[in-house]
C-alpha cells in the first residue's frame, strides 16, 4: 500500500522488508495489488525483501532503505528471547537516526509478553509510536498505547486484501 500515490493514502515509494523469521509470503502482495488496482508485478517489485538473521545482517540491510522500512520481527534478531539487547537497542537506535534522517517510516513487529513488549525497556526507548494488536471477535483491535496524547483504537481486518476497515 505504500506504492499508492498520496491522494490514495500511500506514500508512492518501495518497501524494503526485513525478514528475521522467513515468513515474507510475496502472493500476500499480490492479493493485496490487485485489490488495491496495482499491477501486481509492478508491486513485487516495489518490495525488496532481505533475510536477515542477526542484528549485523539487519543492520547493513539498511543501507538500502529508501521508502518504508519494515522490520519482522526483532526477538530472532538476536537469537531468541532471553539474549543480551544491546545490540537490538544499537540497532534501533540506528533505525531511528535514520527514519528522522531520511524523513522515512518504519514498521517493526514485536512480540507482546504478558505485560510488555520484547526487550522493554530498551525497544520503547526507540519508538515514536507503539501500536498493539488484539484479537476480538473474529476481528483485530489496533490500539495506539503511545504517545499517550494520541491514544485510541481501530477495529480492523486483517485478510487477503491486506488489512482493512472493520466496518467496510
Amino acid at each position: 500500500m505504500v506504492q499508492l500515490p498520496p491522494e490514495r493514502g500511500g506514500l508512492s515509494a518501495r518497501c524494503l522488508y526485513i525478514d528475521t523469521e522467513g515468513t515474507f509470503r510475496p502472493e500476500r502482495i499480490v492479493s493485496i495489488a490487485r485489490y488495491r488496482g496495482i499491477d501486481p508485478d509492478t508491486a513485487l517489485k516495489g518490495v525488496e525483501v532481505i533475510e536477515a538473521r542477526s542484528v549485523e545482517d539487519a543492520a547493513w540491510a539498511l543501507v538500502r532503505w529508501r521508502g518504508l522500512l519494515v522490520v519482522d520481527s526483532l526477538p530472532p534478531l538476536v537469537g531468541g528471547l532471553e539474549r543480551p539487547l544491546s545490540k537490538l537497542a544499537a540497532f534501533l537506535g540506528k533505525v531511528l537516526e535514520l527514519s528522522i534522517k531520511l524523513g522515512q517510516p518504519c514498521v517493526v513487529t514485536n512480540r507482546w509478553r504478558g505485560e510488555r513488549c520484547y526487550g522493554d525497556p530498551y525497544v520503547c526507548a526507540f519508538t515514536t509510536h507503539r501500536l498493539i494488536l488484539k484479537p476480538h471477535g473474529g476481528i483485530v483491535v489496533a490500539e495506539l498505547v503511545y504517545p499517550r496524547a494520541m491514544q485510541g483504537a481501530a477495529k480492523l481486518r486483517i485478510c487477503d486484501e491486506g488489512v482493512l476497515d472493520a466496518e467496510g
